[in-house]
């Protein structure tokens, strides 16, 4: 592994169930809790966290966790910290290559400041003249390209790119995420989706994040297989960011004429004139771009409606509740508060992690 993600001194986080962690420490796998003082300080342990630990007991493989260890960086969905690199799994067929969708995620990844790469499955399934198409923009763009087939046992290719890395494979569900990873590693036994045949869309069969460490002939790696997405959305980007998001554009856009150029067609536009951008991927910048301003324009109307409920009073500003969101009684609310258990903060933080990873559909 890179020296970052193999501390001497320190465990990696592989998994997660609700308070308990599972760390990989010189080897050995331990579950831990972690100390009260870093649930007091509000620390967040993700999956890939490197953690230092208290309390080893090797006959019982049970430890605490006393330290959590500065990460330098975090995959926030789902959340995986330390990450080397997200190796983006997509299908030559069954279900359908899907460009659209594959900019997407490359776009979210770049957004996470985290290297990309993509590996083709399936590939058996299309002829080489057509996996070249399609692999063709992505191969110009200089990113690590792999073409695997999980069910032939085609994958020595996709191991050479994970070696001494921490992966995170990410994807649309039925693409062989699972496959792939039980093809590298038959040990792990890891439950596979099958596509359907109706809607041509893969079965959700994983649920949450985990690592798994495999060992290559020249180093190990930890790779996480993560649930799959039909759709995924940008958050709060503004439009005129996603440019800075493909590598075909970034070097022109400072020549352009305006600097809230959005590449559509304004004069003076250095891309436009000077950027060689494939045709399908022009055509997902502006599909992109459509949803940024679209999202931009409901957030707007939305700060107006809620500016219309807030009414002047001398210097105050009082702002209307409706009375579904009008509370009883502070007393009885402050009572709640003094009642709360910390465990159920504890499941309350696992669920809303679990919310992160539920698939959502277009």
């Amino acid at each position: 592994m890179t020296e970052r993600a193999w501390d001497q001194d320190a465990g990696v986080v592989i998994r997660r169930i609700t308070n308990y962690y599972t760390v990989r420490y010189h080897g050995e796998d331990y579950m831990c809790l972690p100390r009260a003082r870093l649930k007091k300080e509000h620390v967040r342990i993700h999956v890939g966290d490197r953690v230092r630990l208290d309390e080893l007991d090797e006959g019982n493989k049970t430890a605490t966790v006393a330290e959590v260890v500065e990460r330098f960086n975090l995959l926030p969905k789902p959340a995986i910290a330390n990450v080397d690199q997200v190796v983006l799994v997509f299908a030559a067929d069954q279900p359908p290559f899907n460009p659209l969708m594959l900019d997407r995620f490359l776009v979210l990844v770049a957004q996470s400041g985290i290297a990309s790469a993509i590996a083709l499955n399936k590939a058996d399934l299309v002829s080489p003249q057509v996996r070249a198409e399609m692999l063709a923009p992505y191969r110009e763009l200089g990113l690590p390209v792999v073409c695997t087939s999980a069910m032939a046992g085609d994958v020595q290719e996709l191991v050479d790119l994970l070696e001494n890395k921490v992966t995170v494979f990410a994807g649309p569900s039925g693409v062989g995420k699972s496959s792939l990873l039980n093809a590298i590693e038959p040990g792990l036994q890891l439950k596979e989706g099958e596509v359907s045949a109706k809607i041509q869309r893969g079965r959700h069969t994983t649920t949450f994040a985990s690592l798994y460490a495999i060992r290559g002939p020249h180093g190990d790696c930890l790779v996480a297989d993560t649930p799959g997405y039909s759709h995924l959305d940008f958050g709060t980007m503004e439009p005129k960011e996603l440019g800075w998001y493909y590598p075909e554009m970034t070097p022109h856009i400072p020549d352009c004429r305006f600097p809230d150029c959005l590449h559509r067609g304004e004069p003076g536009c250095a891309v436009k004139e000077r950027a060689h951008v494939p045709d399908t991927r022009m055509a997902s910048y502006l599909r992109f771009l459509e949803e940024l301003e679209a999202n931009q324009a409901r957030l707007a109307s939305t700060s107006l409606k809620v500016e219309g409920k807030v009414k002047q009073s001398g210097e105050t500003k009082l702002v209307k509740i409706d009375a579904s969101a009008r509370t009883a009684s502070r007393r009885l609310d402050r009572q709640r508060l003094m009642d709360f258990d910390l465990a159920e903060e504890a499941d309350l933080d696992e669920d809303l992690e679990a919310d992160d990873l539920e698939e959502t559909e277009e």
